[in-house]
């Protein structure tokens, strides 16, 4: 993997990079194919395309901006400052996460039209079908940022070749709007599709699989609008048939284990469709998470986690039984033999204390810290995890279980529910690798329900909070998420619930989960009352930044395919 990072690193260079300058589109002219003779060989064409999946390029998004949407979804609680705004669904245009965000999906956009419009004409004796393979990566990679686009900001500019818009002088671009986003995006996908192999001989790279998943979501995605005149039963039978097509040629998820998914041993295995490549080779060179949402110093070397933590309503969203939920959250009483190796593993406890009574970890509001992607510290994984917020492993995008919750939800269709057969084969299969009872029959909440759990921390769930907005109305919608993601107010835990200490509690009590009870307003000792989204919040803000470079931005968006 590092080998991958450092050729990535050096295509760079000879690929696109945004330039630190005002305007999103810019490119540094330093930064751009020099040399007419470069690409001479498929080899060069590959190390080039290398570039799309490193963790360098998507820096901005992954480490700045993506799991922002875990803490609006009200699966992460987390209340501080500008990233606390993403809790409370206060951000504004200023957010600087929100600038991070474009700028750092616009960036990978850069990089993929630099593949698809410069470097085929700079290929010197590249057969034909070897450069539109590299294309088709591009294009592959640039449909999943372009989807990423339609969902947050719904309406955005569509820019397709960044070298035509410098050298014309066109940097100030209107939004184009999301139907033609989705449409763009399709079109991507459908050449990526028809181009790409079946297995490419290095695993991390684009195949047909990753194309025809990015299009399954982007099928779901469009179908689940009933304001655009779609045939919304095509839309679902076509992502059905992609979905069908990436499981069948993969193996059963029952055989892929859930527990070790997030560490190293697992990057580029079946379970990943798409994932950006991480190594220890610096800041921005790997993955961030295993230092931004460690609990402690005992368990990272680098850490600021503590205050992190899974919401009460995505904990009571779990069955104890389910083995997901350890690799999930960590909690009181589970033990990793895989994090403090050195002290014979770690048992997690709401405080833990040193033998002269020092507090070495205090608890937070949700007596739970993560465990999806925390791999430990550099001694725990063989020097898998650097200094510098850079572990090495990877950080999925699409992996294979979302193909049988997608073919469900494709089955499903726009029904109320159903009892297909082959929609429940796919879904129970997740189920049954997570060590829970099957179901007999599906809707949207059930499926949606088991998405929030499968996905947790991964950047997954408000995606899907916003097909239920496209089906059931945005009011419906956030009133279900204002809940904690239940119509029956007695299980219903706003995301500001937290756990606190009942009277009389004394330390001899402290990892007692009988000591602590739930909270949900001020005159209970929470430290919010209920936190209420509005349903403005189902678009994010034009960064402020982009808008006053661009300000074409703040017009209606246009049609991108209108004559």
């Amino acid at each position: 993997m590092k080998n991958i990072i450092k050729k990535a690193a050096l295509a760079a260079v000879v690929a696109t990079s945004l330039a630190s300058c005002d305007n999103f589109l810019t490119i540094d002219p330093s930064d751009k194919l020099v040399q007419d003779t470069f690409f001479n060989s498929v080899e060069r064409v590959r190390m080039n395309t290398m570039t799309l999946y490193a963790a360098k390029t998507w820096s901005n998004f992954t480490m700045n901006f993506q799991w922002k949407t875990d803490m609006l979804a009200g699966d992460m609680y987390y209340t501080y400052d500008a990233e606390g705004q993403w809790f409370f669904g206060t951000y504004t245009p200023v957010n600087q996460y929100i600038n991070e965000g474009w700028k750092g999906l616009y960036n990978v956009i850069a990089f993929a039209n630099s593949v698809i419009n410069d470097m085929p004409g700079k290929c010197i004796g590249i057969p034909e079908a070897d450069i539109n393979a590299a294309v088709a990566e591009a294009r592959a990679i640039r449909a999943f940022c372009y989807y990423q686009i339609a969902e947050l900001w719904h309406d955005a500019p569509i820019i397709f070749n960044n070298t035509e818009n410098i050298s014309t002088g066109k940097l100030d671009v209107p939004r184009n709007t999301q139907k033609s986003i989705y449409r763009f995006a399709l079109e991507d996908c459908d050449f990526a599709v028809e181009n790409l192999p079946e297995v490419d001989s290095d695993a991390f790279r684009a195949n047909k699989n990753t194309a025809r998943a990015i299009r399954a979501k982007l099928l779901v995605t469009m179908a689940a609008h009933s304001d655009y005149g779609y045939d919304r039963a095509d839309l679902y039978a076509r992502a059905a048939a992609d979905a069908e097509a990436v499981m069948s040629s993969l193996p059963w998820i029952e055989n892929i284990d859930f527990a070790t998914l997030f560490d190293v041993e697992s990057n580029n295995g079946p379970e990943s469709l798409l994932a950006i490549q991480c190594a220890v080779q610096g800041y921005s060179f790997g993955n961030a998470k295993n230092c931004a949402w460690s609990r402690s110093s005992v368990i990272a070397d680098q850490t600021w986690g503590a205050g992190k933590g899974p919401t009460v309503s995505l904990q009571k969203s779990f069955d104890q039984t389910d083995r997901r939920r350890k690799w999930t959250y960590m909690t009181n009483g589970d033990y990793y033999p895989n994090l403090a190796k050195a002290q014979g593993g770690y048992t997690y406890k709401f405080v833990n204390r040193a033998d002269d009574g020092t507090v070495t970890e205090d608890r937070n509001e949700m007596n739970a810290h993560i465990k999806k992607y925390i791999i430990g510290k550099s001694a725990d994984c063989d020097g898998n995890v650097g200094i510098n917020q850079d572990a090495a492993n990877n950080i999925y995008l699409i992996r294979l279980a979302d193909m049988y919750l997608t073919y469900a939800e494709a089955i499903l269709g726009t029904a109320n529910t159903t009892t297909d057969s082959r929609a429940l084969e796919k879904f129970n299969g997740i189920r049954k690798r997570a060590g829970v009872s099957e179901v007999t029959s599906l809707d949207f909440k059930t499926i949606m329900a088991e998405r929030r759990r499968e996905f947790a921390f991964e950047s997954v769930s408000w995606f899907d909070v916003l097909r239920m907005s496209y089906r059931d109305g945005q009011q419906a919608t956030i009133d279900y998420v204002n809940a904690g993601y239940t119509d029956n107010p007695a299980e219903s835990y706003n995301r500001c619930a937290q756990f606190i200490a009942v009277d009389g509690m004394d330390q001899s009590q402290e990892n007692d989960p009988n000591s602590y009870k739930i909270v949900q307003n001020k005159a209970e000792y929470c430290m919010y009352d209920p936190i209420i989204l509005s349903t403005s919040a189902f678009v994010v803000p034009i960064p402020a930044a982009v808008s006053t470079s661009s300000p074409a931005l703040a017009g209606e968006p246009v049609d991108f395919y209108a004559e």
